[in-house]
């Protein structure tokens, strides 16, 4: 299923992916027909079919984690493309662990690792397109969960939803991590940023404040 979002300084796609329904976002470049693609998923023929239609060349490949819906598709682009694909360094260990975890939630798909280029936290942003990326380490969900600012948007990956929690019991989430990391992102980033997350719906951090009614009582529980 396909989306295209019209903001008022960028074009951008979104693709949801037929397993897990995850979200992959195309940001075209400022000039030119290329793109930035942030979490490939599993459907990479939805993504080969949308890059074709709009005529967009992917010039790099962002991962907000490396849970397998989010990386499924990167070594194909870095192979048709010869493109770099970033990751943080904290959650290489789990990319690899894709092809188990599948094995697990029984699905018959595996999927090849790109090369990546791994960040951490004193990485600098990338820039690419005309635009500036940075990486903000978001640990909880994974351990090396990120959030991805670039202009006015904010790719938050599985770490922020817009009206749910992004809680399960995967190898590796810290609630109580996920929750301070949280309390971090909200002291800093402004009302009106604009919240593309993994999976569901966009909303700014203002109308996630209002109306995310699960997020606000996970945010309210005691750290243990």
């Amino acid at each position: 299923m396909l989306s295209v979002v019209t903001w008022p300084r960028c074009e951008l796609r979104t693709i949801v992916n037929a397993d897990f329904h995850s979200n992959t976002y195309l940001l075209k470049n400022r000039s030119g027909s290329g793109c930035v693609v942030i979490d490939p998923g599993l459907d990479r023929e939805a993504i080969a079919q949308d890059l074709a239609t709009c005529g967009w060349r992917p010039d790099a490949v962002l991962c907000t984690h490396g849970h397998f819906d989010h990386v499924g598709s990167a070594a194909w682009l870095q192979r048709a493309y010869h493109v770099p694909v970033h990751l943080h360094a904290a959650d290489l260990k789990l990319a690899k662990q894709s092809n188990f975890l599948m094995a697990v939630f029984k699905l018959k798909q595996r999927i090849e690792l790109p090369d990546f280029q791994l960040v951490n936290d004193r990485s600098a942003p990338i820039t690419c397109g005309g635009r500036t990326f940075t990486f903000h380490a978001l640990p909880g969900h994974t351990p090396g969960s990120t959030g991805i600012a670039v202009d006015d948007l904010f790719f938050s990956g599985d770490s922020l939803y817009a009206r749910k929690t992004a809680l399960s019991s995967l190898p590796g989430e810290d609630h109580a991590l996920l929750r301070a990391s949280l309390t971090r992102l909200f002291g800093w980033v402004g009302g009106s940023v604009h919240v593309l997350p993994g999976h569901g719906g966009s909303a700014t951090i203002d109308e996630i404040h209002l109306h995310n009614e699960p997020l606000r009582a996970f945010m309210a529980e005691a750290v243990v």
